[in-house]
């Protein structure tokens, strides 16, 4: 008798935990990071003991080694019912060994503000003060007032979703107009110039407790060029609030960003990818940073104040994204550059550079959080095969940020690529970064009639390809 009870029970409690609903967070949330680098040395035989890689870039086929297949496809249901996530995705690998990376900030020097300023104004610019009275050319006050004309004569279709914030009436849009225009009336063709000071200046940063003491620096350069338009290039060397940045706008005035907006256009300039990239990739090694490569580009359409409207003029580029490479690795490029904080972590950007380029050249570019490689903690890592990611992936996709079922509404999820790289994440107790093979589900999201996503730069899962942890992306 009692032989059969426990036998009931056994299947009484197998029973239960055959019927428990989808845990509520990830498998593995990534907490132990010297765990996951021993793994990643497990069973490594893609390279013997002691053994360096040959430039660490030797062919490996991972179709084979992993079990991947060239497509994969799903059909995907929530627990709750308001999200559903369908998978039609070719999956796209490299064919070098991925490695496991340290990584620490890298803080600018004053020969790279030098070449910085040789490579993205020319040997000799002509500077004025940035913040100084009389600092604009003509030709600049009226390239602007062309765009303010445009705006104010097609103020009911789009210039006031572009301008009406800020103004609030036509009329006072209407005012500032003539106040640009009296000003262009007196502005010189070109004022007086100067050569680069390279001078370091202190922010001024406030936190709750009041006006803060720093290390970072900055400089802002204001040019103005032959043609008497003018140019600017700001150079952050932060450490204590913040990473180092770069930004050049080839149009001083005129904010040429890399839009949030995720839709695909078509190429609409007289140059392909090929040359855009060409005329990039020379300017980043004048840069010196030769240590980036192409890891998207799409053709995109920037439209002042993000204004996508009929009729609403726009600049048509060529946005290149260029991220690290480490023994031919390459740093997958996403939409989310940030991995959100968490109680094992704190936040982190990854490092990348983004340069719109249009038929004159290079039209903007943004460099963030440059790095330096510490240590290749492991040249050729250990991967789970993909069938294990593939099951990690369809149980923590419902699960990671499902906000549909929280709040009750319909949200869809189309998977389109998935792609094996490099992903980068904070180094627990360490002001540093680690580069860790990672597996990145991209694709589109759909809630309501929005779709965000459509050019495929969007990760709706990443997941550590080393031990299943999950990625948070921000």
């Amino acid at each position: 008798m009692k032989k059969r009870l426990f036998l009931v029970l056994i299947a009484s409690f197998l029973l239960l935990c055959a019927c428990q609903p989808t845990p509520e967070n990830p498998i593995v949330v990534g907490k132990d990071q010297t765990a996951m680098i021993e793994k990643a040395q497990e069973d490594t035989v893609y390279i013997s003991p002691g053994q360096e890689p040959e430039t660490g870039a030797r062919a490996v086929n991972w179709y084979e080694r992993l079990e991947v297949p060239e497509k994969y496809t799903a059909s995907l249901k929530s627990a709750g019912g308001h999200l559903t996530v369908d998978v039609d995705a070719s999956v796209l690998l490299p064919d070098v060994e991925l490695p496991v990376v340290r990584v620490s900030p890298y803080l600018f020097t004053d020969e790279d503000a030098h070449r910085f300023v040789t490579a993205l104004l020319g040997d000799n610019p002509q500077c004025v003060d940035p913040w100084g009275e009389g600092n604009r050319t003509k030709k600049s006050y009226e390239a602007e007032i062309l765009r303010l004309k445009d705006m104010l004569e097609h103020w009911n279709e789009y210039g006031n979703y572009v301008y009406g914030e800020n103004f609030g009436t036509r009329e006072n849009f209407e005012k500032y107009l003539h106040e640009m225009m009296a000003k262009a009336a007196n502005a010189p063709e070109r004022p007086e110039t100067f050569a680069p000071s390279y001078e370091w200046l202190i922010p001024r940063v406030w936190t709750s407790e009041g006006e803060q003491k720093t290390e970072d620096r900055y400089m802002t350069i204001l040019t103005v060029n032959d043609d008497g338009s003018q140019s600017r290039l700001d150079i952050s060397r932060n450490s204590e609030y913040g990473r180092c940045e770069v930004q050049f706008q080839r149009d001083a005035f005129d904010d040429v960003y890399y839009p949030v907006d995720r839709k695909s256009w078509q190429n609409e300039l007289s140059i392909g990818e090929r040359d855009a990239r060409d005329i990039a990739e020379s300017k980043l090694a004048a840069m010196g940073l030769d240590c980036l490569t192409c890891t998207f580009a799409k053709p995109i359409r920037i439209y002042p104040g993000g204004a996508k409207l009929e009729g609403n003029p726009y600049h048509a580029c060529w946005a290149l994204v260029y991220t690290p490479v480490v023994n031919e690795a390459a740093l997958t490029y996403t939409a989310q550059t940030m991995t959100e904080p968490n109680e094992y972590a704190r936040a982190w950007e990854y490092e990348y550079c983004i340069v719109m380029v249009d038929e004159n050249g290079i039209a903007g570019l943004i460099y963030r959080n440059p790095c330096t490689v510490e240590e290749i903690s492991v040249p050729a890592a250990t991967l789970l095969p993909f069938g294990q990611i593939r099951d990690i992936f369809e149980k923590m996709v419902m699960i990671v940020d499902n906000t549909a079922d929280t709040n009750n509404y319909d949200e869809h999820y189309r998977i389109t690529s998935v792609r094996l790289g490099l992903a980068s994440i904070p180094e627990q107790n360490s002001d540093g970064g680690l580069l860790v093979p990672a597996w990145d589900f991209m694709g589109t999201r759909v809630y309501s009639d929005y779709e965000y996503g459509e050019d495929g730069s969007v990760s709706l899962l990443t997941i550590n390809a080393v031990d299943g942890s999950i990625i948070t992306r921000g």
